[in-house]
């Protein structure tokens, strides 16, 4: 009986030495949180600096879309008007030269007075010289003007708001080793002294599926959602003039959407290993996974077709990876989640 104490008081006392409590963990969250702070903030000494950069290189990818977009209407237009296809040179001229077709109404009478030279210096700065014209004396004409591809600012403090916007995305780039340093190590605080070296393979690995889901939403992602868009926009008639809000908020937020999803696999196993989840439960539930994927990929991205397909398919991907993860790594005892004496 007093062994059977004895042995129960040694594993209490292992227990306690390799766990912590709750007000232990909500401290160690506090110092982690702090941490994370403090490179967040060196981050924004180098992330405001570059936000007038990053602004408008955000921008370019929008107009690249937007003159595809406004050339297209133009030959439309011009061809639903003229009953023909625009001529190759007339075609390559447009996009060379950024111009857009529109079509204007003069008053015959001033022009055919401009041309004879009667109309004098005085009359030519005052519009209503010759009086207002009549109906039939109106005249279309098609006038070709340079492509205005850009933002609107609807409010004053928009373009700081978006300027620091854009510094604390990157100062969030630049720190993440830190941050995510900082809260693998919370999580580690949690675990067996002979878990904790874990987190070396998790912290590299997380910041990879971090980065390369930031960067396809950027290089790949995003291109295809803008002229998917923009070719909606053109099937309903509809014109462009994207607000500089809007744009740059969905600019900025679906890389950082990306990278913090793609850490899906990573989740997978530790919820496995943690023996909350398993792989069993994984393969038979995956219809139920794919249905989950795709309601959060709505939710985590802007309200088209396009970039929730752009986020739900690699994701999807990646919940297989995460399968194959959890069930060909070694496990060596990782993340158990059972107090066990490593001597």
């Amino acid at each position: 009986m007093a062994k059977s104490v004895l042995a129960l008081k040694k594993a209490d006392d292992l227990f306690e030495k390799s766990s912590m409590s709750f007000g232990d963990h909500l401290e160690e969250l506090r110092r982690a949180l702090f941490k994370s702070s403090i490179w967040l903030a060196v981050g924004l000494v180098i992330g405001l600096p570059l936000a007038t950069t990053v602004v408008n290189y955000m921008q370019v990818p929008l107009r690249k879309s937007l003159n595809k977009y406004y050339d297209k209407k133009t030959k439309a237009e011009m061809k639903l008007s003229a009953g023909a296809d625009v001529s190759e040179e007339l075609s390559k001229w447009l996009v060379d030269e950024k111009k857009v077709s529109e079509v204007v109404f003069r008053d015959i009478r001033r022009l055919k007075a401009a041309l004879d030279g009667s109309l004098s210096t005085s009359d030519r700065t005052n519009p209503d010289s010759l009086g207002l014209p009549d109906v039939n004396d109106l005249v279309a004409f098609r006038e070709f003007v340079g492509i205005n591809a850009s933002t609107e600012s609807l409010g004053l403090q928009e373009p700081f708001l978006i300027w620091f916007k854009a510094g604390l995305v990157v100062a969030f780039l630049v720190a993440s080793p830190g941050i995510f340093f900082h809260v693998w190590q919370f999580i580690s605080a949690g675990l067996y002294p002979h878990e904790r070296r874990y987190v070396y393979f998790f912290l590299p690995t997380s910041l990879l599926l971090f980065w390369s889901g930031a960067a396809l939403a950027f290089f790949v992602i995003f291109n295809m959602v803008i002229d998917f868009l923009l070719e909606f926009n053109a099937s309903m008639g509809i014109g462009a003039s994207p607000r500089l809000t809007d744009y740059m908020s969905f600019a900025l937020m679906l890389p950082l959407g990306f990278g913090i999803s793609f850490q899906l696999p990573l989740v997978m196993l530790v919820l496995e290993r943690l023996g909350i989840l398993s792989v069993k439960l994984y393969v038979s539930q995956w219809r139920m996974s794919i249905l989950i994927i795709a309601f959060l990929s709505m939710i985590l991205t802007p309200n088209d077709v396009g970039s929730m397909l752009g986020m739900a398919i690699p994701l999807i991907g990646l919940y297989f990876v995460g399968i194959a993860m959890c069930k060909y790594l070694p496990r060596s005892d990782m993340l158990r989640g059972q107090a066990r004496d490593p001597s």
